[in-house]
């Protein structure tokens, strides 16, 4: 039997959960109360998506993902984690493609309505700041859009879902970062648990 297969996916996590609440903690800190206000421009998000107005949803969340790449992964999460360079360049990468997109020009499209798992994810990404205290933690540890990549990325999907008018291969260029971004949250929420 080889000795890599004794390892688990623990085993590979480099901070105790912690570390990285307190770092959460620390971050919230630092940039309250400007949750609030990222909070609350999720609230546009969502009427731009009921309108299914692109351009401006796409740029909102561009904003979003430059933050989180600089303020939480470059300036944070490298203090703790040796990837979150990498995760800096990628949520800098979403930006660009995201500003990209809303620069091209908008499809005809038939879409009456936004689909419900739109609205189901928008309702999360909103709601996510809910789990620090369920979960027993603090306020202080809390997850808001705009701030964390996971409210961020749930947020992202949601647009991608409702906007009207973007191409097919579009939508899936816009979704592989936040995807690879979602799978990253649930193994790391997975293991801190």
């Amino acid at each position: 039997m080889s000795e890599w297969s004794t390892y688990g996916l623990s085993d590979f996590l480099m901070f105790s959960p912690q570390a990285y609440w307190r770092l959460v903690a620390r971050y919230n800190a630092a940039w309250w109360p400007g949750q609030l206000l990222a909070q609350f421009a999720a609230l546009p998000l969502a009427a731009l998506l009921a309108r299914g107005s692109p351009r401006p949803a796409l740029a909102i969340l561009a904003v979003a993902w430059a933050w989180v790449g600089w303020a939480f992964a470059w300036q944070r999460y490298a203090e703790i984690f040796l990837a979150a360079g990498w995760l800096a360049a990628a949520c800098a990468v979403q930006a660009l493609l995201l500003l990209g997109a809303a620069a091209l020009p908008a499809r005809e499209t038939s879409q009456a309505r936004t689909p419900w798992p739109a609205w189901l994810l928008l309702a999360l990404a909103l709601a996510f700041p809910l789990l620090a205290p369920l979960s027993g933690r603090s306020w202080h540890e809390a997850d808001v859009f705009g701030f964390m990549p996971d409210p961020t990325t749930l947020a992202t999907l949601a647009a991608l879902l409702a906007l009207p008018g973007l191409a097919g291969w579009t939508r899936a260029l816009l979704a592989l970062v936040p995807l690879a971004f979602l799978a990253l949250g649930l193994a790391t929420r997975w293991l801190l648990a």
